[in-house]
């Protein structure tokens, strides 16, 4: 008998324990869910102060607003177009110097005779000088002379070989006209001696020939000449 309430001590010492224990387990786990909560209460209070932030970063937003007053200057610029447009008023004073004319005639038809009074004078000394010109011209007028001179000795025309040979002869009248430096302006064959052969040899000579101006009242002046050339076989040329 002594052995069976022993036995049932161990057994109510083991539930008892065991008890003990489970109660402590449950106790531990309850204690983790509290701490959770309490950590998610400390998570949820950081949240909660997060929309107070929002608010300020929202009432910076209307910061861009005052931006806009900033492209109100912008908008001022366009008075600066409008001054291009101060320009055309000019166009209308111009108008205005238009009407000016109307008193102003009396001053234009005053300018206007000095203008006639310097007409006139023009036209005077162009008369002027047109006569002084004609008066220049005058005693420059060609003159007709009997013998022309000469800068160098004039070499004589060459006798064509076939005429020499058979045996012609004849005299040709050249007319020449000289400038007033004595350089030949015009060659005309006045009378021709029949030849062909002759009269060329007579152009050709006198075409080479060096005249000298001739000269009047100390003036050299234009003048006119006729030479005759004479093809003899007897003849010195």
């Amino acid at each position: 008998m002594p052995r069976i309430p022993l036995c049932l001590a161990l057994s109510l010492i083991a539930h008892g324990g065991l008890a003990w224990l489970l109660h402590d387990l449950r106790a531990e786990p309850a204690i983790a869910r509290g701490e959770a909560r309490a950590d998610v209460v400390h998570l949820v209070s950081l949240v909660e102060p997060a929309p107070a932030v929002a608010e300020p970063v929202a009432r910076p937003v209307p910061a861009p607003r005052k931006v806009e007053p900033q492209s109100h200057p912008v908008a001022e610029a366009r008075p600066v177009a409008v001054k291009p447009r101060l320009v055309s008023p000019e166009v209308p004073a111009r108008k205005v110097v238009r009407s000016e004319p109307q008193p102003h005639p009396q001053s234009r038809s005053s300018s206007e005779p000095s203008v006639a009074q310097v007409a006139p004078s023009t036209p005077s000394a162009a008369p002027q000088s047109a006569p002084a010109r004609q008066a220049a011209k005058s005693p420059k007028a060609e003159v007709v002379i009997d013998q022309p001179s000469f800068l160098t000795p004039p070499k004589p025309p060459i006798y064509p070989a076939q005429a020499r040979r058979r045996n012609q002869q004849g005299v040709v009248l050249v007319e020449v006209r000289l400038d007033e430096r004595g350089g030949l302006r015009e060659m005309k064959l006045l009378r021709s001696s029949g030849i062909e052969s002759l009269d060329e040899a007579a152009m050709n000579a006198v075409a080479s020939w060096r005249f000298r101006p001739e000269v009047q009242d100390g003036e050299p002046v234009p003048s006119r000449v006729r030479i005759p050339i004479e093809f003899a076989l007897t003849a010195s040329r």
